[in-house]
């Protein structure tokens, strides 16, 4: 089990939970960073909603650079107003940051009421890519339109259980699904999640 992959020359690194580093020749992004104490710095920074699991202060202010845009749920926005330029995004909206473009899209369940956490959908190196944040399926889903890379939580307790994902991944049809949001509080079996999307997409357990 490696702890990053490429696809199509756009290298994926998983840390832990939902925090991912993407990165292009031109664009270093992170997701959701969490426990991250340094590595590559940042050129543009998303922040799905306000979980301490998911913004962690701590890892961006060791991830920022005087230039790096953070992209970030309404709330989380505000919790982040002094950690440089910040643009806030509910679902719906869209900006482009670093070349990146970026819509905010549904994201919710029992635990996460509609509004808190926000689905990002972007563009880099010609892919796009869907990171769902805390999440049940939802209908808006089926909106999404084309993905090449999907990172779905299948953990259960605060997202959807493996069975859930796969029923998603079956649904979107992406070139590759990564699963996340397991392994830290948590349950959710990658293995399990592999088998159930089935022939659906390409797995890369990270």
């Amino acid at each position: 089990m490696s702890q990053s992959t490429t696809v199509e020359g756009l290298l994926f690194q998983r840390f832990t939970q939902s925090g991912f580093l993407i990165k292009s020749p031109e664009v270093v992004i992170y997701v959701d960073p969490h426990r991250i104490e340094g590595g590559e710095r940042a050129d543009l920074i998303l922040v799905t909603h306000e979980h301490f699991d998911h913004l962690d202060p701590t890892a961006i202010a060791a991830l920022r650079k005087e230039d790096t845009v953070i992209v970030a749920s309404a709330a989380s926005a505000q919790r982040l107003g002094g950690q440089g330029l910040v643009v806030a995004l509910e679902e719906g909206q869209r900006t482009s940051e670093k070349g990146v473009d970026i819509r905010a899209v549904a994201g919710y369940n029992e635990r996460h009421p509609r509004g808190l956490n926000v689905g990002f959908v972007f563009q880099v190196a010609g892919k796009t890519v869907y990171h769902t944040g805390d999440t049940g399926r939802v209908p808006e889903m089926a909106e999404l339109g084309p993905i090449d890379v999907a990172l779905v939580p299948i953990g259960g307790t605060y997202t959807m259980n493996e069975e859930e994902a796969a029923a998603l991944v079956r649904d979107l049809k992406p070139k590759v699904a990564i699963p996340m949001h397991y392994g830290y509080g948590t349950s959710g079996d990658p293995k399990r999640f592999a088998t159930l999307v089935g022939d659906a997409a390409q797995v890369v357990i990270l």
